[in-house]
C-alpha cells in the first residue's frame, strides 16, 4: 500500500483536528511508509493509561518494568490484562500512535488493534495526539513533532530537541511533497 491510497482519510483526520494535511502525510511516510498494519512493540515504554480511573497509570517500579505480565491493578476492557499491557506499550498503524496515548485520548474499543484494522481510527488518534502537542508547545511544530515521537522531556520549544532526527525526517518528507 502507499501513502497516496490513504490521502482522503489523512486529509479528513488532519482537517478535523486543525492540522496541515501535508504534515500528516509526511508523518505517515516516516512512521509507517503507508502500511496500515505497521506495529512496533516498545517493551520498556513506561507511560501507561489507567482504564478504570481514566488517568495515567501509577508509576511502575523497576521490577514491574522488567516483568512480562502486568501488575494485578492493571485493567483491560476485554480479554485479559496481558493483551492490554502489551498493546499500550506498542505503536500502531499509519501514524504509529502509542496504545497508551490512544487510550488517553479516548480510544474505548475493546482492543487497540482497531488502530490498524480501521486506519481512519488510527489516523484520528494520531492527529489528536499531534494537535495536543501543538497546543502544549504554543504551535511550535518542530517541538510538537519531537514530543509526538519521543515525549516532552528534552523537546521544549525553542531549545535543542532530544530527537531532532525524527523532526528532520518529517521536514524532509514535507519538502519532497511540496
Amino acid at each position: 500500500m502507499s501513502v497516496a491510497e490513504f490521502r482522503p482519510l489523512i486529509d479528513k483526520a488532519a482537517t478535523r483536528n486543525g492540522l496541515d494535511p501535508l504534515v500528516i502525510v509526511a508523518q505517515v511516510q516516516v512512521e509507517s511508509d503507508g502500511n496500515p498494519m505497521a506495529w512496533n512493540p516498545e517493551p520498556r515504554y513506561q507511560w501507561l493509561w489507567d482504564l478504570r480511573l481514566r488517568r495515567p497509570f501509577r508509576r511502575l517500579d523497576p521490577s514491574e518494568i522488567e516483568r512480562e505480565t502486568p501488575p494485578p491493578d492493571f485493567r483491560c476492557y476485554a480479554g485479559d490484562p496481558d493483551q492490554e499491557w502489551w498493546a499500550q506499550q506498542a505503536s500502531w498503524g499509519l501514524l504509529q500512535v502509542m496504545g497508551a496515548v490512544a487510550r488517553e485520548l479516548g480510544c474505548s474499543d475493546d482492543y487497540l488493534t482497531v488502530l490498524i484494522y480501521k486506519p481512519e481510527e488510527g489516523l484520528d488518534f494520531g492527529c489528536r495526539a499531534l494537535a495536543a502537542q501543538l497546543r502544549a508547545t504554543n504551535g511550535d511544530l518542530r517541538s510538537a513533532l519531537a514530543r509526538y515521537n519521543g515525549g516532552p522531556k528534552g523537546n521544549a520549544p525553542g531549545g535543542p530537541l532530544r530527537n531532532e532526527s525524527y523532526v528532520v525526517k518529517v521536514e524532509t518528507q514535507m519538502k519532497a511533497l511540496a
